[in-house]
């Protein structure tokens, strides 16, 4: 007969206050010198356009076609060329400024590309190509170095300050203030990605990061940022999910907190003691009965009995419960550390000669 031993479910320490964990870039916030203090020219004023007349508008249209489907054909130089006249013959075209100094760039004139970004910032101060137009102008102007600090540096030097006082909306302020003030300035959009990132900010966080590395793709540091781009744009698992999918299913909370190799160990751990607590074992008795024969006389005999039942119940269903519950708990923690490991969870489970043995040690802290 085997005695049923009791399992040790042992919870060595859980704290009841676990830090939540918050997605923030490990590097420092950069002081580098705006496109620089260097001041970059913008465009200057340009005189209106005289407006074109409607054959010239067609035109110019049919020109400006005949210059995309060269380009279409690899033909860049017909291309530019045909932009070129048609933005002659119909020079206030906005889109067709816009094209050419595109056109320009693409054959590496910095100066017809700047001139011709500039003109269509003078058509269309306010299309949703202005903010790509400035960036390009300031990236394509050559660098006037000035003396003493810019306004840009002097509100970036604050909202870092800001930043380092804890007060992380105030300085996402700044830094947007900044990149007002210079923006094509890699270095303020880093700072704002951190500050967003620190008030909750994730998404509009890792787009400030990938203009940083569309500004800056030589960084140094461009392997770090790309790996904070990937977390910021990932959901963070919910803790009440993990826990609450854990106690469910066992070794669901690490399945949702995509640790698949982890929760198949618990769904196949927890298997094997729910399976060893199921087990039956057949137990044959002998049995002496009286029964009276058909003249009344009473005789004994002897019989079997066979009767089944299952020993290992009560241990193997506490081994199983022991595991699902730590896994559940891993799992909250898990999520709960931001997607960091929690700091201890050790699982010892094994058969004995008088049963079988459990122990769970899960710290936290």
């Amino acid at each position: 007969m085997i005695r049923t031993q009791v399992v040790a479910f042992n919870l060595v320490a859980l704290s009841a206050a676990i830090a939540l964990g918050q997605t923030n870039p490990k590097s420092a916030l950069k002081r580098g010198a705006p496109p620089a203090a260097q001041q970059r020219p913008m465009c200057e004023a340009m005189p209106a356009p005289a407006a074109a007349t409607p054959e010239a508008r067609r035109r110019a249209r049919d020109l400006a076609q005949n210059g995309r489907q060269a380009a279409m054909l690899g033909d860049s130089a017909a291309a530019l060329a045909q932009l070129r006249e048609a933005s002659k013959i119909d020079a206030t075209n906005a889109d067709l400024a816009y094209e050419l100094a595109r056109a320009y760039e693409t054959a590496r004139n910095a100066a017809g590309a700047t001139a011709e970004y500039c003109r269509f910032l003078a058509l269309a101060p306010s299309a949703p190509e202005a903010s790509e137009a400035r960036n390009r102008v300031a990236s394509l102007m050559p660098v006037r170095q000035s003396s003493g600090p810019s306004i840009g540096s002097t509100i970036l030097n604050d909202g870092i300050t800001s930043f380092e006082r804890g007060k992380a909306m105030e300085a996402e302020a700044k830094f947007a203030q900044a990149i007002k003030a210079e923006p094509a300035w890699a270095e303020a959009y880093y700072d704002r990605g951190v500050a967003r990132a620190a008030i909750g900010d994730r998404q509009q966080a890792a787009t400030d990061f990938e203009e940083y590395l569309r500004l800056k793709p030589n960084a140094d540091d461009r392997s770090q940022v790309v790996a904070q781009i990937e977390l910021l744009r990932h959901r963070p698992p919910s803790p009440g999910q993990a826990l609450g999918i854990g106690l469910i299913v066992p070794g669901g909370g690490q399945f949702y907190t995509r640790r698949p190799l982890r929760g198949l160990l618990v769904l196949v751990g927890t298997s094997a003691a729910a399976g060893f607590a199921l087990s039956t074992s057949t137990k044959t008795t002998t049995v002496e009965q009286t029964a009276t024969d058909p003249f009344g006389n009473p005789y004994t005999f002897t019989t079997t009995r066979r009767t089944s039942e299952r020993p290992n119940l009560v241990p193997g269903a506490m081994v199983a419960g022991a595991l699902a519950l730590g896994s559940a708990l891993e799992a909250y923690a898990f999520a709960r550390h931001g997607g960091g490991e929690p700091r201890r969870l050790s699982l010892t489970a094994a058969p004995t000669r008088e049963g079988f043995a459990a122990r769970i040690s899960l710290l936290l802290r």
